[in-house]
């Protein structure tokens, strides 16, 4: 059984330096405590990955709280079922005891049970996490409406010269392609726009 201690800040300015004390005080070895300067946004990050790659079956990770293993929630609940599941690793997150899965490894056949519990805390908290936004957003879109602010794709307008290039286009004087760069339009606008000034004719 090996210890893993995991340390991240997601921007150059925070300091590392309380992390790696509390991982020095637990008597860790430098070779196990892996250091990031990143975001949290996804796990792409190469010390993560590479003590991973590290991580046998019976070790445990230490992190000082969930925010360090990432900041999205139901990505934190997919890694963790992955390192506990899969790798088979133990893992402790300092501040939130509950998130210890070595306190229930011989409550006989509770484990699982509250194994399950922490997952249901994790994905309790990814789907609060992901209504959060949602709601943060909609808001968003009321006030911006309500400022006047147009959402979609820009409607390209005919132009005044469209009904002349039209006539020529449709008396086969030019083609289609030279009608579409006159009136600086793609080909899927071009017949949208065809189609909307032949109907108002």
């Amino acid at each position: 059984m090996r210890k893993f201690f995991y340390v991240r800040v997601s921007s150059k300015d925070q300091s590392l330096e309380r992390q790696v004390a509390v991982a020095k005080e637990m008597g860790i070895p430098e070779e196990y405590v892996f250091i990031e300067k990143a975001s949290g946004k996804d796990f792409k990050r190469p010390e993560y990955q590479l003590m991973k790659r590290m991580l046998r079956s019976g070790d445990i990770l230490y992190i000082q709280s969930l925010d360090r293993l990432g900041r999205n929630k139901q990505m934190i609940l997919e890694e963790w079922q992955e390192l506990i599941q899969i790798k088979e690793i133990e893992i402790i997150v300092l501040d939130m005891p509950l998130l210890d899965t070595t306190r229930y490894k011989d409550l006989n056949g509770i484990e699982t049970l509250i194994s399950d519990l922490i997952l249901q805390l994790l994905s309790y908290m990814a789907k609060d996490e992901r209504n959060r936004i949602r709601a943060r957003q909609k808001e968003g879109v009321e006030v911006a409406i309500r400022k006047g602010v147009k959402f979609g794709r820009r409607k390209i307008e005919m132009t005044d010269t469209f009904p002349s290039v039209y006539q020529e286009w449709k008396q086969q004087k030019i083609t289609a392609v030279e009608a579409m760069n006159r009136v600086g339009m793609k080909r899927n606008t071009f017949y949208r726009r065809v189609k909307e000034y032949e109907s108002n004719l």
